[in-house]
């Protein structure tokens, strides 16, 4: 079956179709593809269960459901897992030119597209069976994303829904950056924010409580000037600060009444502008950097200096807005970078290293509701050295946090290194060697599968890749 141009969807309904099973063991909300068409004919999102049953069957089941019983589901979990998984891949190979093909006798000839690293052929339905009931983490696929040949790329970023992805891209030997989107990872190439070249764009983040809104930072060539810009609709661009002096680190909130909070940082303060068409109100928060909202709009995370001077000390700190307190982990001697929430927003983590530029990175994690001193997780992290990332890459499930480790490279290949934050213990996950010294890694929050995107460079430029697993 050939899957036409940019319409993947037609072929992960065959493929589900094909499936010798009623329903899935886990939600769809997990997946990467969240929409699809079941056997019934109609259509259902992603946000709860997969179910693909025939109109007689469900009938049947409504009526042991008002007799007080319900049927089990059809397949084992380790199974469901397996269809799970077997539809993220599908999803992930979004088509392009060129494809690879399916065995035969699985689901008939699907063309994939997208170049497929250290494998001849997609995984069939018995291998995905076999490798979700290994308990060891093992890499099933791998793709390159994007690469131009032309531009270095940086800072993959996944929506908070897991559908949308957006990077930076950088001119080789120019002082140029550019931010790019997929607006759907069914498109060949990303789409660029705007068709500006004469800007330098970075800070790129989504918006909290949005299924569309993001914010950035811009710097006008020539200019001194960094402003923070708002995008709500995916295509129009408003400028949020004044035109004259630094903002930096911009975070957005979307009430549900209509009115955005935007938090940034602006002369070592971290500002608090709220807006509603033409009403605009601004205060200061506190003494900051590098803000981020909570899933509630409630609090404020972010990183603060004690002192002055080279030994200056960071703590990294939660503002309730309504109480106008902080819970505060404290960090010695040191410098502190972009802390973030974990999923369940019960912990922190962030990057420490000493105060010399050559000290190793390390990631430590705060649970401020208990044990607000950071303990560290891992030492001697990569961390991007020209841009600073979004933070350590939280698992979904928030009890393990992934990585790539210097401890633990093998010349110019680093594995994935993954460690689990109340042991402290780190398992190393390999995946293909085509790329070296990765950096930028980034889960996709919303999969039971593990899908990771990272940056390496493969020949003279930094391209994006994406790695799918077997198993959280």
């Amino acid at each position: 079956m050939r899957i036409p141009s940019l319409n993947w969807r037609a072929a992960a309904t065959k493929f589900w179709s094909a499936v010798p099973c009623r329903r899935f063991g886990q939600r769809s909300a997990a997946l990467p593809m969240r929409r699809y068409t079941n056997e019934a004919g109609g259509e259902t999102q992603g946000g709860g269960r997969c179910v693909a049953v025939d109109p007689k069957r469900q009938q049947g089941d409504a009526h042991q459901h008002a007799r007080g019983k319900t049927r089990k589901p059809a397949i084992p979990a380790r199974r469901s897992a397996a269809v799970c998984l077997a539809m993220s891949l599908l999803a992930a190979a979004t088509p392009l030119a060129g494809a690879q093909t399916l065995l035969e006798g699985e689901f008939g000839e699907i063309d994939l597209g997208r170049e497929l690293i250290g494998m001849t052929h997609f995984p069939t339905v018995t291998e995905l069976r076999e490798a979700v009931r290994e308990p060891q983490f093992r890499c099933v696929m791998m793709l390159k994303l994007y690469g131009d040949g032309e531009h270095n790329h940086h800072l993959p970023i996944w929506s908070a829904d897991g559908k949308r992805l957006a990077l930076q891209r950088s001119k080789l030997g120019t002082n140029v950056s550019k931010l790019l989107v997929y607006p759907m990872l069914s498109q060949a190439e990303p789409n660029a924010l705007s068709p500006e070249t004469d800007v330098y764009e970075y800070m790129f983040r989504w918006g909290r409580n949005s299924e569309t809104a993001f914010v950035f930072a811009r710097t006008q060539s020539g200019g001194n000037a960094t402003q923070i810009c708002y995008c709500g609709d995916g295509a129009t661009i408003e400028v949020r600060t004044p035109v004259s002096g630094q903002y930096f680190y911009p975070s957005l909130y979307e009430r549900t009444d209509g009115v955005r909070w935007l938090a940034f940082e602006h002369q070592g303060q971290v500002l608090h502008q709220a807006w509603d068409g033409g009403t605009q109100e601004e205060h200061v928060v506190a003494d900051g950097s590098e803000p981020r909202w909570s899933a509630d709009g409630k609090r404020l995370l972010m990183s603060r200096r004690r002192g002055d001077g080279p030994s200056a000390a960071y703590d990294v700190a939660v503002r309730s807005l309504k109480d106008q307190t902080d819970a505060i982990a404290p960090v010695a001697e040191g410098v502190v970078r972009s802390p973030v929430w974990s999923p369940d927003e019960q912990a922190v983590a962030f990057y420490v290293r000493g105060v010399r530029e050559g000290d190793p990175w390390q990631i430590r994690v705060s649970r401020l509701d208990r044990e607000p001193a950071p303990t560290t997780v891992i030492a001697d992290v990569v961390v991007n050295p020209d841009y600073k990332s979004e933070g350590p890459c939280w698992e979904p499930s928030s009890s393990r946090l992934w990585c790539f480790s210097h401890q633990h490279r093998r010349q110019e290949y680093y594995p994935f290194v993954v460690a689990e934050i109340s042991s402290g213990r780190a398992v190393l996950v390999d995946y293909p060697q085509r790329c070296t010294n990765p950096n930028d890694l980034a889960l996709n929050p919303r999969t039971e599968v593990p899908e990771i995107a990272f940056v390496g460079r493969d020949g003279a430029t930094q391209d994006v890749f994406i790695v799918l697993l077997n198993h959280y």
